[in-house]
C-alpha cells in the first residue's frame, strides 16, 4: 500500500481529497468524543482532562498522550506504554492486529502509520465511541447499575471482535415492499436463526408497540432472508418486533406448540364459553387460546392446576395485555377502550388506523391500508447473511433520551431556546431562528462555553441536558412531592407547558428574562473557583 506522504498544495494549504488527511480528521473528532465522558465502565481510568479535536496534534508526538489517556475506552488486550515514542507505535500496531511494516520509518509521514493502520484505528475509535454512547445511554437514561452497564459494554466488545470473518464476493439480491400484518403472522418466519440473539425485551417494550401499531404509527423496516419456496423466511432484523406482534394476537409458534400439547394430553376434556369445565361444552383448551383468552387462562388452571403467572406466559410466549392507562398513547373514543385488555378482546373493537375505518381483527389478519416495510433478501449465502446481521446491528447510533426529548416536544420553545443557548444547535443558524425569545439575550453563547469549561462535552447534548435539569429543578412546580428522576423531571415540566397554552413558560417574555438570569447567573458561579 502507498502511503501519500505531502499533505499540502502548491498554495500550502491541506489537500482535502488526501486520504491521511481525512482520516487524521476523524481521529481528532473521535478522540476528543471519548475524553469528554464523565462516567467510565468498571475498570477504565477517567480521562485526565476532556480535549477537543483542534487540541490533537498528529505533528508531534502529542496526539499518543491523547490516545493513552483515553486507550481504556478502546478495549485493548493490554495497556499502551506511557513512554510514547516507538515502543509506544509498536504496540499500538499489534493491537490493531498489524504488520511491522505498518510502522513507517522516522520523517516518513506525521504520524508514521501507514494508511491500513491509520484505518484500522479509526474503525476502533469508532466502535468505542459508539459503544461508550451505548454504555453512558444505559447508566444514565436507563438507570442500570455501573456493574450491568459494563458488563453490557465488555459483552458488546466481544460481540465486535468475534465478526470479522470474510465475506465471499458472491452478490447478494435483495427487495424492497409493504406488507400487511397478516403476512408475517399467517406464516410466522423462523424467529431463531443462529445469528439471532435472545428474547431481551420487557412487557413494557411489547406493549409499546402493539399501541404505536394500533395508533397507525409506522415501523421500521423487518429484515427476512428467503430460505426456500416451502420453508419460513429466517429474520435477520426485527426479532424482537416479531415476536411481539405474534404473541399479542396469539400466533406465536412456541405458543401454539405448548397449546397443542397440552390440550393433546388432556384430549376429551370439555369446557364452555367461560372456560368452566362442561361435559355438555363444545370447546376445548386450543378453542379457548384462540377466540377467548381469559377463558383459557380458567380453563388452563383447571387442567394444569396452577394459574398462569406473568413468567409462565413469558416462558410460553402466550399473549399480554395493553396497558391500562394512556401513557402509550392509547387515548381518544377509538383507542381507551382497548386499555388493559388482550387481543382477543378486542378483535371486533372498530379503530381508525391509516385513515382507515376497521376493526382490530381486521388490522392484524386482512389487506388492510396499514403496512410493514420489509426487506426480503433473496440470494444471500449463510456467511453473507450473518454479515448482513452483523452489519445492520453496527451500524448508525440510537437516538438517546435527549435526543429523542429534542423531537417529542419540538414545538415547545422552552426546548429549542434550551437546545440553542447551550450550545448544541446548528451553530450555522441564528438562535433567534430557532427560539425568538433568545433574540433580545445578548452573550448567549457564553452559557455554553461556560458548560463546556465545566466539563460537560458537546456530544449528544449533553450540555442540553444539564441545562433542562437545572431549569426543571428552579422552576417546575412538583407541587410539594420529591423531584422525580432527570429525566422524568424535565418532562414533567415540558408536558406541562405543552398542555397549558397560558403557562408562563410558553411567552417569550418570560423565556427571554429566563435565559437571561441563567447566563448571569452561570458566569457568576464559574468566576468563582471555590464554587
Amino acid at each position: 500500500m502507498t502511503d501519500r506522504i505531502e499533505h499540502k498544495d502548491e498554495n500550502g494549504d491541506f489537500d482535502e481529497e488526501d486520504p491521511r488527511v481525512q482520516l487524521l480528521e476523524s481521529l481528532a473528532e473521535g478522540l476528543a468524543t471519548l475524553s469528554e465522558a464523565s462516567d467510565t465502565p468498571n475498570g477504565v481510568s477517567p480521562v485526565s482532562s476532556m480535549f477537543s479535536s483542534v487540541d490533537v496534534d498528529f505533528a508531534s508526538d502529542a496526539w499518543t498522550n491523547q490516545l493513552a489517556d483515553i486507550q481504556g475506552w478502546l478495549y485493548f488486550s493490554d495497556d499502551l506504554p506511557l513512554t510514547g515514542g516507538k515502543p509506544f507505535l509498536q504496540a499500538l500496531v499489534a493491537e490493531l492486529e498489524l504488520d511491522a511494516t505498518d510502522l513507517l520509518a522516522p520523517g516518513t509521514a506525521s504520524p508514521p502509520l501507514t494508511i491500513r493502520a491509520l484505518e484500522r484505528l479509526n474503525e476502533r475509535v469508532d466502535s468505542a465511541c459508539r459503544l461508550q454512547a451505548d454504555f453512558l445511554e444505559e447508566l444514565e437514561a436507563k438507570g442500570t447499575s455501573r456493574a450491568t452497564a459494563t458488563q453490557s459494554w465488555v459483552d458488546a466488545w466481544a460481540e465486535l471482535g468475534a465478526s470479522e470473518d470474510v465475506v465471499s464476493p458472491e452478490p447478494v439480491t435483495a427487495k424492497a415492499a409493504v406488507w400487511p400484518i397478516f403476512q408475517l403472522t399467517k406464516k410466522p418466519p423462523n424467529l431463531t436463526p443462529s445469528y439471532q440473539r435472545g428474547d431481551v425485551w420487557r412487557n413494557a417494550d411489547r406493549q409499546s408497540l402493539m399501541e404505536s401499531i394500533l395508533r397507525g404509527v409506522p415501523l421500521p423496516s423487518i429484515i427476512l432472508l428467503r430460505t426456500g419456496s416451502s420453508t419460513p423466511h429466517e429474520v435477520v432484523d426485527g426479532k424482537q418486533r416479531l415476536t411481539a406482534i405474534l404473541r399479542f394476537v396469539g400466533k406465536h409458534p412456541v405458543a401454539n406448540l405448548k397449546v397443542a400439547e397440552v390440550t393433546a394430553r388432556h384430549r376429551g376434556k370439555k369446557f364452555n364459553e367461560q372456560g368452566r369445565l362442561d361435559d355438555q361444552g363444545d370447546r376445548n383448551l386450543t378453542d379457548l387460546f384462540n377466540k377467548d383468552y381469559q377463558a383459557f387462562r380458567r380453563a388452563w388452571k383447571a387442567l394444569e392446576g396452577y394459574a398462569l403467572q406473568a413468567k409462565h406466559e413469558d416462558d410460553y410466549y402466550f399473549p399480554f395485555k395493553l396497558r391500562t392507562t394512556g401513557d402509550g398513547g392509547l387515548v381518544g373514543p377509538y383507542l381507551e377502550p382497548l386499555r388493559g385488555k388482550y387481543y382477543t378482546q378486542i378483535k371486533g373493537q372498530e379503530i381508525n388506523v391509516a385513515g382507515q375505518r376497521l376493526t382490530v381483527e381486521s388490522l392484524f389478519e386482512d389487506v388492510v391500508e396499514y403496512t410493514i416495510p420489509v426487506i426480503e433478501y433473496t440470494q444471500a449465502t449463510q456467511a453473507q447473511i450473518h454479515e448482513v446481521f452483523r452489519l445492520y446491528n453496527k451500524q448508525g447510533v440510537h437516538l438517546n433520551a435527549e435526543e429523542i426529548r429534542n423531537a417529542v416536544y419540538h414545538e415547545v420553545e422552552l426546548t429549542r431556546a434550551t437546545l440553542a443557548a447551550a450550545g448544541d444547535a446548528d451553530p450555522n443558524i441564528d438562535v433567534a431562528e430557532i427560539a425568538e425569545s433568545l433574540a433580545d439575550v445578548t452573550d448567549l453563547a457564553r452559557l455554553g462555553v461556560a458548560l463546556k469549561n465545566y466539563g460537560f462535552g458537546e456530544t449528544r447534548y449533553k450540555r442540553t441536558k444539564v441545562l433542562a435539569w437545572v431549569i426543571s429543578v428552579l422552576v417546575h412546580d412538583a407541587a410539594g412531592k420529591d423531584l422525580a428522576s432527570t429525566s422524568r423531571n424535565i418532562d414533567h415540566l415540558l408536558i406541562a407547558i405543552q398542555k397549558k397554552p397560558s403557562h408562563p413558560l410558553a411567552k417569550s417574555s418570560t423565556l427571554t428574562k429566563l435565559f437571561s438570569l441563567l447566563r448571569d447567573a452561570v458566569e457568576l458561579h464559574s468566576s468563582h473557583d471555590e464554587l
